[in-house]
């Protein structure tokens, strides 16, 4: 048995092992890499997760720093994506689902609207936030392991878990005053609904991409599925901090600058209470509250 376990495990590591072939041709540009535009696409995760970690630095120190783990997923799942794709081994399959998994398994389990908790009894779990939160995590490292022996696990876990995310959006977006932080919402959602496409055009229209002489279009997926996620994560972290922060109120800001409304990177700042009187426009700060 362990001889087995052992082979399969050195398997797993070789170039091919992955059942998975995207549409781009092997070796097209490099020996050295397999699927060269899938590849470096990834490097766009490294710098935005590094540059989010910076702007979320303050945000976290202030309130909580559930969103800075986050961000160091965003750098292992490109890390991850990354070496899949330079070696399609499956390994590097189940790195990069792992990564993915984990992302989404945190983000339902931190910031998952609690009002939806309020259907379970409180003489059942007389804390049901922390009951749910530690019984996400623990769901989450259970399909981990299931997923390296069942890959379509981490599949079918992936196009699960976007349902409760796009459903709480879409209703807390109807209604929410902070015009940024709408457009930051809609920005998500926008970005999903393209992800999906390119990633199914990808898969199954393969023979269309390369009769126009382009190496597919997953590459494509990255951007889009990074910049869907960090709007979403930043919406949902905003979200969060204006029902439970009491040190403070959150705020939409822009990097480098407010003018940068479309090509900007989005992200959450505290304002303290002893600041807030010294705003001449409060009602910025009219939030989801009632949501």
């Amino acid at each position: 048995m362990k001889d087995s376990v052992s082979n399969r495990l050195s398997r797993s590591f070789e170039w091919h092992s992955s059942p998975i072939d995207w549409c781009e041709p092997n070796y097209a540009v490099t020996s050295s890499i397999v699927e060269y535009y899938n590849t470096v696409s990834n490097l766009v995760f490294l710098v935005l997760s590094s540059l989010l970690l910076y702007l979320f630095a303050p945000f976290a120190r202030a309130h909580s720093y559930r969103v800075q783990i986050l961000w160091v997923l965003f750098l292992g799942i490109g890390a991850g994506s990354a070496y899949f794709h330079a070696t399609l081994s499956l390994a590097g399959q189940l790195i990069d689902e792992a990564g993915i998994l984990w992302c989404m398994g945190s983000s339902v389990a931190f910031w998952l609207p609690r009002e939806w908790l309020r259907v379970v009894p409180g003489r059942i779990f007389v804390d049901r936030e922390q009951w749910f939160e530690k019984g996400m995590l623990v769901a989450t490292a259970v399909l981990t392991v299931m997923g390296c022996f069942w890959p379509l696990v981490n599949s079918l876990f992936l196009m699960v878990t976007t349902v409760p995310f796009a459903i709480a959006i879409t209703h807390d977006v109807i209604r929410c005053r902070d015009t940024l932080a709408r457009r930051v919402a809609y920005k998500a959602i926008v970005f999903w609904v393209l992800a999906v496409t390119v990633w199914l055009s990808d898969r199954f229209a393969c023979g269309l991409w390369r009769s126009l002489s382009l190496p597919g279009v997953h590459w494509l997926w990255h951007y889009l599925s990074l910049l869907s996620g960090y709007h979403a994560i930043t919406y949902l972290v905003y979200r969060d901090a204006a029902y439970s922060a009491k040190n403070g109120r959150p705020t939409m800001r822009m990097w480098p600058s407010g003018d940068w409304k479309l090509l900007g990177v989005s992200y959450v700042e505290m304002i303290p209470n002893e600041e807030l009187e010294m705003i001449e426009d409060p009602g910025l700060f009219e939030l989801c509250k009632n949501c």
